[in-house]
């Protein structure tokens, strides 16, 4: 038999659940920072930010990916790999904009157009000094 002391138990959990899951956010604005070549290590980034988008909601954040170093081979094995387009389309269609290091592609030998829709606005000079402008600006650092 269920004691009415565990009734409110649940009661009380499931009131402190509500006030976590239905936390209101302030607009915000991030930098996720990505150098990392591990395939399991960047799909986790991009569930983090997916659950980020989440919880903010895509029209109270401005959130950017600083992409440099091993990561550029995501973009680059994208032009031919459907899940890959299908990842990083859904996160654009929440204004999940990705900004591409001009020296990783430099570096790499290649052209913007050898990796997947990414346009000439979506290249920045240097990975490292576009975070910290972005810091500057009041961006907040993430590097899961």
């Amino acid at each position: 038999m269920f004691k009415l002391k565990n009734y409110w138990y649940l009661i009380l959990t499931f009131l402190a659940l509500e006030v976590v899951w239905g936390q209101d956010f302030s607009p915000q604005k991030v930098v996720y920072h990505i150098n990392y070549g591990e395939i399991s290590r960047i799909n986790a980034t991009f569930n983090n930010i997916t659950n980020h988008l989440d919880a903010v909601g895509e029209d109270s954040i401005d959130l950017k990916v600083v992409v440099h170093g091993a990561a550029l081979e995501y973009f680059i094995e994208a032009k031919n790999d459907l899940n890959k387009q299908i990842t990083l389309d859904s996160l654009r269609f929440q204004n999940v904009q990705f900004l591409i290091c001009g020296n990783t592609l430099l570096a790499y030998q290649l052209k913007r157009q050898a990796l997947y829709e990414v346009a000439k606005e979506d290249i920045v000079q240097a990975g490292l000094p576009t975070i910290v402008a972005l810091q500057q600006a009041g961006y907040i650092y993430v590097r899961p």
